[in-house]
């Protein structure tokens, strides 16, 4: 058993040694002390029993589900898919699956749904009963649908409601932050049907939810809600796709400004990633990545599959076809990023460009300097904000348990881009994603494995949502600096080896504190 001190030594060691020498002198093992490097804290930890895997099981098979949209009741959701793409036991996916909806013997179809809207304070949802001899057309249609459709889609809508913190709106909103008019909703209420009403505060008037044979069920608790809710859909005799579609369009801003009406579905946009017609000629921050940010995505697979190194010219059909998108699209995001210095245009076409140490720390001491800003706005904005943040978070914590380098390093960057979106300052938002888009390019073209630092960029970025949740922007700033700091280390390292510029690194990151 190693002593916390020794630990230290350890990791210290290598910051003047390599892997191999600090493992000779130190007797531990390569895997050891990379491990050990990547903890925040190297203090003995204590032996706990079995960790709550249940519980971080069902916020990440929510955050996965909450954005499905129509494609819940497909093959890429079913329990078995969802266990593969988390990671996680089958069992446990399927526990977390259930919790969300209702058995399959209890969907009936005897219902359609009519209205769903919600809006600070209030989430409706209107349905309107099947008369016995309302028609066989109705009683056809009930028979076509799937009792297990109906099943996985009441899961999505739950889920929804749960990513979007729609239960903690009592705790984190008052008046003043309101998007929708209450009154606007309230109307709503004066349709034909029995609806059901998530009133936190109060604000649906006793006359219309008074009585027995009152058509309006106003819930003040949101699991009460929440379990009301699953029984009705459970009786409807099928849940639209359109309604899947614009709630995990909306889970995003906390379901705020959702409208969907039986007459009036909701059509989807398409995406700038699918059209023919794709907008790159702005660094806007957007709800959605750029398809410059897709490209530089896709980019570093090509890079790490093709093998591309610093100076090597970019195939652009290549590329088309891994993002399956048009050529001429590729052509002009390529054109785009050498405009902005992202790729080397100075021989014809686009490379790779070459990298430097001073590269890489003027890049991460850029990157932190604006991160400050960015937390300390964050800081003082209503908890809604926080919202986005809060799913990339779970998708973060989701990438972890697939030890993918790849996929923790993309959903990392992404959980750091919300940051900033939801910071409201715009020119910082527009130019950390300039600085975001070019790191990507840096950890491609180095081919950096961010696997074995999974757990601590979890800790890492857990840690940073806690700070912001309590309005606390110094530790959030503390854990921000130690986090670019341990990066900014890592990739200079696989660069100069012990060339790192220690003194270059202070001098340019001390007046940050």
């Amino acid at each position: 058993m190693y002593s916390a001190e020794f630990r230290r030594d350890a990791v210290a060691l290598l910051t003047t040694s390599t892997l191999a020498e600090a493992a000779a002198r130190t007797g531990a093992s390569p895997s050891t002390l990379r491990r050990w490097a990547s903890r925040s804290d190297l203090a003995d930890r204590p032996r706990s029993g079995r960790p709550p895997i249940q519980e971080t099981a069902d916020r990440v098979v929510e955050a996965l589900v909450a954005t499905a949209g129509a494609r819940i009741s497909g093959r890429d959701y079913s329990t078995r898919a969802l266990a593969e793409a988390t990671g996680l036991s089958q069992s446990i996916v399927s526990r977390s699956v259930r919790a969300l909806t209702v058995p399959v013997a209890e969907v009936a179809g005897a219902s359609e749904l009519i209205l769903a809207a919600s809006g600070f304070p209030l989430v409706i949802v209107g349905v309107r009963r099947n008369d016995a001899g309302g028609g066989g057309d109705r009683g056809e249609s009930a028979t076509i649908v799937p009792p297990r459709r109906i099943q996985r889609r009441i899961a999505g809508i739950t889920a929804a409601l749960r990513t979007a913190g729609v239960g903690r709106w009592a705790q984190r909103f008052d008046s003043e932050h309101r998007q929708v008019p209450t009154a606007e909703l309230l109307a709503l209420l004066d349709g034909d049907g029995d609806f059901l009403v998530f009133d936190p505060l109060g604000e649906v008037p006793d006359d219309l939810s008074d009585g027995a044979g009152a058509r309006v069920r106003a819930c003040a608790e949101f699991d009460d809600f929440v379990t009301v809710l699953k029984s009705r859909l459970g009786e409807c005799q099928d849940i639209p796709g359109s309604l899947l579609d614009l709630l995990a369009d909306r889970v995003r801003n906390g379901l705020e400004g959702v409208l969907w009406w039986e007459s009036a579905p909701y059509e989807p946009q398409r995406s700038s990633i699918t059209s023919d017609s794709m907008e790159i000629s702005s660094w806007l921050p957007k709800e959605t990545r750029s398809i410059t940010e897709h490209l530089a995505i896709a980019l570093r697979e090509e890079i790490i599959d093709s093998g591309y190194e610093p100076g090597d010219r970019i195939n652009p059909r290549l590329l088309s076809r891994r993002m399956q998108v048009p050529r001429a699209s590729v052509d002009a995001a390529l054109r785009r990023m050498v405009d902005d210095k992202l790729l080397d245009g100075s021989r014809g076409g686009a490379r790779i460009p070459l990298i430097t140490t001073v590269d890489v720390l003027d890049l991460y001491a850029a990157r932190m300097a604006i991160g400050e800003v960015v937390l300390r706005s964050l800081a003082l904005r209503p908890q809604r904000y926080l919202v986005p943040v809060q799913l990339a978070l779970r998708q973060v914590e989701a990438s972890a348990p697939t030890r993918s380098g790849i996929d923790v390093e993309d959903a990392d960057l992404h959980f750091q881009q919300e940051l900033a979106r939801a910071s409201g300052l715009r020119e910082s938002a527009r130019a950390f994603e300039a600085l975001t888009l070019r790191l990507r390019l840096f950890i491609s073209i180095l081919q950096l494995d961010y696997s074995p630092a999974s757990d601590r960029i979890v800790s890492d970025d857990r840690a940073m949502f806690r700070a912001l949740s309590r309005a606390d922007a110094k530790t959030a700033i503390e854990v921000w600096r130690g986090k670019v700091d341990n990066a900014v280390r890592h990739m200079a390292g696989l660069l100069g080896r012990r060339r790192f510029d220690q003194e270059l690194w202070t001098q340019l990151t001390r007046s940050l504190g």
